[in-house]
């Protein structure tokens, strides 16, 4: 029990030491003109099993503001450099800017 035990907690440090060397630069996959559009492509995205994340521009973090009701406002999606390829594959329908 203690050999399976431990053999499992072993492959368990080996993966998260691989995702942190995947995970370690970030980039933006998509600006969005509102929140709609950076949800759904999040969505698709964690369906895929890559990993994201999205931040508003300064007004909808600080005030909890939806960019939506925001003329100006922004949404940018992130995810790891590694997945860029298969990430821009994924939600290349629903990207209205790269950067």
């Amino acid at each position: 029990m203690g050999f399976f035990v431990y053999r499992h907690l072993g492959l368990l440090v080996c993966n998260i030491a691989n995702m942190a060397k995947i995970t370690k630069e970030w980039i933006v996959i998509g600006n969005y003109d509102g929140s709609i559009l950076a949800e759904m492509a999040k969505g698709i995205l964690t369906e895929n099993d890559i990993p994201c994340y999205i931040k508003g521009d300064f007004f909808s973090t600080a005030y909890n503001i939806n960019a939506l009701s925001m003329p100006g406002g922004s949404v940018k999606l992130y995810i790891p450099k590694a997945f860029k390829t298969k990430a821009e594959e994924l939600i290349k329908d629903i990207i209205p800017s790269n950067e």
